[in-house]
């Protein structure tokens, strides 16, 4: 069992930082972990209109600020079963458009520290149960 861990921290993204920072969501009772540098922000949920005759994968369409975004559900994505009501859209940046995807929950932003080898500081949160997710190349397979 790895001792890689996590810690939260602001939203900030650092070139120079070794350790990657995670944007941490719920979907289907699955804790994922999208890098905060594919993440351009996120959005509730309200609003998503469905479109007819696309794939279970695609929720519809939002508009965000005047811009029309594609929707995947990423319970679908995942498991091939809609999710019932998400709580929230992540919005990511898909080439030079945005891209959203739907999540039960947003936790936080936590940072990676240690390595796989090390026990972490007292206090942080192992990322055992948190499973990374590069959200990009996910939707990439499906567009």
């Amino acid at each position: 069992m790895s001792s890689t861990s996590i810690t939260t921290t602001d939203a900030r993204t650092f070139d120079d930082d070794p350790h990657p920072q995670w944007l941490v969501v719920r979907s289907g009772g699955a804790l994922l972990g999208i890098p905060v540098a594919q993440v351009r922000e996120v959005v509730r949920a309200a609003g998503i209109c469905p479109v007819p005759g696309t794939p279970v994968i695609q929720a519809g369409i939002v508009n965000v600020r005047g811009a029309i975004v594609t929707v995947l559900d990423l319970l679908a994505l995942r498991t091939g079963v809609r999710a019932v009501a998400p709580a929230s859209i992540v919005l990511l940046e898909y080439g030079a458009r945005m891209l959203g995807l739907t999540v039960d929950a947003v936790h936080d932003v936590r940072q990676v520290v240690g390595d796989s080898s090390a026990s972490g500081p007292e206090g942080l949160t192992p990322i055992d149960s948190i499973e990374p997710l590069d959200a990009v190349a996910l939707c990439a397979r499906h567009m």
